[in-house]
């Protein structure tokens, strides 16, 4: 009786069953050798070193980006981000792109979305590090403009933000036309930048003011957060930030980067507060810069 053939079988049978298995163990373990050792690295080499708290000035300027720095530009979104890097949270402060503050060596009043168009980030850092103002020096900065944000949300797959109100306004010189109905709906980059930039529909019965501007400014990091954290939304992640490391500039590194997008896990949102006043016909937020301070205070230790 020839059995040989049946023994070849069984060889093969075995010897695939064994690279089955090696190949299964080499998709496990390599993994998690590479997850594990990050984590390990990470622990013994903190992206922020010994603080538990990374706090990080987000600024949006409001024409696109020509060349690092970014021009004369002001700063049309200015938030400050304190991330939990531990408990995976993070508080952001809006502040109002019209509050009036006195610019440092500076004798007159100035809006602060000026700061950055007359010394760049160092400016407007200083700016809210004096006393009367944030009392708190932010040491890393994030940089962006429309640009920036319509290739990130593109990149990403859109983002599902609410529209508050029919949005409608066209502007043929400025090339922004924006059309958007109210209500839940899932959009793209071009549409957010609408959503953001949206101040007043065009007969001019409908408005923005500067509080609800930050509140989307809010909802739309919010809305990145959580779409950057679905199982779609991540897999798009490294195409997000290679388009964000085109039109954006920070002194932040990959790591770093990366270690704030995750604490955004959680977020909590507020605007620093005040009322709309002319004076010297010019209008103004004039905040209440002393609960900010409390407020930042709170979250930012």
């Amino acid at each position: 009786m020839n059995i040989q053939p049946k023994m070849e079988k069984r060889t093969r049978r075995r010897s695939c069953l064994g690279c089955l298995g090696w190949l299964l163990l080499v998709l496990v373990l390599v993994p998690a050798a590479v997850v594990g050792g990050g984590w390990l690295w990470l622990r013994w080499h903190p992206p922020f070193g010994a603080r538990s708290t990374a706090k990080v000035l987000l600024v949006g300027l409001d024409e696109p980006t020509r060349g690092v720095g970014g021009g004369q530009r002001r700063s049309d979104t200015i938030i400050l981000c304190a991330a939990k890097l531990k408990a995976n949270t993070a508080a952001l402060l809006s502040v109002p792109r019209d509050a009036r503050v006195r610019l440092p060596r500076h004798r007159a009043y100035a809006k602060i979305n000026a700061a950055y168009s007359e010394g760049h980030i160092n400016l407007l850092q200083q700016t809210l590090a004096q006393p009367n103002v944030l009392n708190d020096r932010i040491p890393y900065y994030l940089v962006l403009d429309s640009e920036t944000t319509q290739a990130v949300v593109d990149a990403i797959g859109g983002v599902e933000l609410t529209v508050p109100v029919a949005m409608n306004y066209d502007d043929n010189w400025g090339h922004l036309h924006i059309h958007l109905h109210p209500g839940k709906q899932r959009l793209n980059g071009e549409q957010v930048v609408g959503y953001l930039r949206w101040r007043k529909n065009n007969h001019g019965k409908v408005f923005s003011d500067d509080f609800h501007r930050t509140e989307r400014q809010r909802a739309l990091l919010t809305a990145l957060a959580a779409q950057a954290h679905t199982l779609d939304g991540a897999k798009r992640l490294p195409a997000a930030y290679a388009a964000f490391r085109r039109h954006s500039w920070t002194n932040m590194t990959p790591v770093q980067l990366a270690a704030l997008g995750w604490s955004m896990r959680q977020l909590h949102s507020e605007t620093v507060t005040g009322e709309t006043c002319t004076i010297d016909r010019v209008s103004y937020v004039v905040c209440d810069w002393a609960r900010a301070r409390r407020s930042w205070q709170t979250v930012s230790r």
